[in-house]
């Protein structure tokens, strides 16, 4: 078992693929070539190798700096696969750091898209940083990747900083980054919401689940909440209130609270958080364009596939690296292949259209 002992420790040196795929790999391939060979019981265990197989691949990455401030990359890791500039942006704020990438390619495309899109994961980010955050532009159905940021903090701060950046990246290469729709997952959602307060139980899965009358009003005014963001918006605060006095559940103590939190977070049109015009999509359902994240969150699980789980830095980035000329193709591509939607969100526009011109007829 010496041979393919030695295969795995080559592997894991050389490659970003994680330890536990080499391993079965390595398991698989001595299976097909020595058929007459039952490897279960003479092959070592993953838990007696894994060590030596993470210590060959600790030699390929330098030792992780202890704190931020003594993080610096290697100029190769600066550039991409082309060796063109990859690394946009390297700021230290407060105790706070902030690496953005992306590539003049990346900027053009970001410029000339109308709709942005952003999101953010965490499985994928290295352990000195708090979450992965990528920008997207979106044009004739593609949802492509852009600009990638490595954040130690998730507030309203970086959040600005990380557009300030992008526009003054752009202005460099004289662009304009001025999109007409910007769509992100709010961290204080209403589902969110419904959840913490233990009243998702009254929503079901199917209409015929509902028996009594106190669940059906009940599912009502939850689903009503959430609905508010398809119907015109002068309507919202109107159709809240009538929700909240004819669906309000009587037995349940944090309803009052939810109705709370619905009227100072998204309905209240004077000192609401989040006025109507950040959270409703009635025009684009007026306009078919995109109403949810689905795609990015779509691409955050194809991260996970391609990154592994909190890499090390420097292999974050060269996996990084190798993923942004893919996305290169994927945006070339988009200028002259047709991307067709799913038919099932073709019939949920058709749906919504109907609602909107039974609601205009006053049906």
């Amino acid at each position: 078992m010496e041979e393919p002992v030695s295969r795995m420790k080559q592997r894991a040196r050389d490659e970003t693929t994680s330890v536990t795929k080499i391993y079965s790999q390595e398991v698989v391939k001595t299976r097909l070539e020595n058929p007459g060979i039952s490897t279960g019981l003479i092959f070592p265990s993953l838990s007696s190798i894994d060590a030596s197989l993470y210590r060959m691949r600790s030699k390929r990455y330098p030792t992780l700096p202890k704190c931020l401030t003594d993080l610096s990359l290697p100029e190769e890791w600066k550039l991409t696969k082309k060796g063109q500039p990859f690394f946009l942006v390297d700021e230290a704020y407060e105790s706070e750091r902030l690496l953005m990438f992306g590539s003049e390619w990346s900027l053009r495309f970001l410029s000339l898209c109308t709709e942005v899109h952003a999101d953010g994961t965490f499985s994928t980010r290295p352990l000195i940083f708090a979450k992965v955050y990528v920008v997207f532009g979106f044009d004739k159905g593609y949802m492509i990747p852009c600009i990638y940021c490595l954040t130690t903090k998730l507030d309203k701060v970086l959040y600005k900083k990380i557009f300030n950046h992008i526009m003054i990246q752009c202005a460099k290469l004289n662009l304009t980054f001025s999109p007409q729709r910007f769509t992100s997952d709010f961290d204080h959602s209403i589902w969110r919401k419904i959840q913490e307060l233990g009243l998702s139980r009254l929503v079901s899965s199917s209409r015929r689940e509902i028996n009594d009358d106190d669940h059906k009003k009940a599912d009502r005014w939850v689903l009503g909440a959430i609905d508010l963001a398809l119907i015109p918006p002068s309507l919202v605060e109107t159709t809240w209130v009538s929700l909240m006095n004819d669906y309000t559940p009587k037995n349940y103590q944090v309803a009052s609270q939810f109705n709370d939190f619905m009227v100072s977070t998204y309905v209240e049109n004077d000192s609401t958080r989040f006025g109507v015009d950040i959270w409703n999509v009635y025009e684009a359902i007026v306009n078919r364009r995109l109403r949810t994240n689905n795609h990015v969150e779509g691409y955050n699980r194809q991260m996970k596939a391609e990154f592994p789980i909190h890499p090390h830095i420097d292999q974050f980035i060269e996996t990084l690296r190798m993923e942004h000329e893919y996305q290169h193709h994927i945006a070339e591509a988009s200028q002259v292949q047709l991307r067709r939607r799913k038919k099932i969100y073709d019939q949920i526009d058709i749906k919504l259209v109907t609602w909107r011109e039974e609601h205009m007829n006053k049906k």
